[in-house]
């Protein structure tokens, strides 16, 4: 047990700050949701990425620009909050297509942590499972290699640990990017009381803006 503390510390360490900041900004969420300016504050810059679709194509971060993104990390294989967060985010992707937001104005962005398991076919697969599909007009699933897109979910702020049996442990958050690449809001997505209504209500803020 002290070994596996020994070598994972800093991993460790940064997760509890990540769950500390997810806190922070869950807190705000709720208590502040009349005051949309102040709880949506552009907290830095979100990082640039190059990755691949499921077409092979390559996707840069710069492509999505001007509009709102939420990104989540997640993996096929997960064995417990990936496939009800991603449930989530397709009603997200309802309501967005309702107010005919989605995919002009906003774009969903899931990045696999387990790309070598993770293969198009597989992905297509994951995504098949749900009644309201991923819409490829305004939902990207992306692919790169493992140790750089886990570099790039430490950047954002995403805790990944690869596990013996060679899952994943991972921090359960959609991120929000606004059109300029500002990283504004981590929604705990194992937090039970959100639901999509506030993660829509804050795409269509942020669209709104300049």
């Amino acid at each position: 047990m002290s070994t596996f503390f020994e070598k994972n510390w800093f991993k460790l360490a940064l997760g509890a700050i990540l769950i500390a900041m997810i806190a922070s900004f869950a807190y705000k969420l709720w208590v502040n949701s009349s005051e949309p300016d102040q709880r949506l504050t552009a907290m830095k810059q979100s990082p640039s990425f190059q990755l691949q679709d499921l077409d092979g194509k390559t996707v840069a971060s710069a492509d999505t620009d001007g509009k709102v993104r939420l990104v989540y990390f997640f993996y096929s294989f997960c064995p417990d909050v990936c496939m009800p967060t991603t449930f989530l985010l397709t009603q997200v992707q309802d309501a967005l297509k309702k107010k005919e937001l989605f995919g002009t104005k906003s774009e969903i962005i899931s990045i696999t942590v387990d790309p070598n398991r993770d293969t198009p076919a597989v992905l297509k697969e994951f995504g098949s499972k749900f009644e309201s599909k991923p819409d490829p007009s305004g939902w990207m699933f992306l692919r790169g290699e493992e140790a750089k897109t886990h570099k790039l979910a430490e950047d954002f702020g995403i805790m990944v640990i690869k596990e013996k049996d060679g899952n994943f442990s991972h921090s359960n958050a959609i991120l929000l990017v606004d059109k300029k690449g500002k990283l504004r809001n981590y929604y705990d997505a194992s937090n039970p009381e959100l639901d999509a209504d506030h993660i829509v209500k804050d795409v269509v803020t942020l669209s709104k803006e300049k």
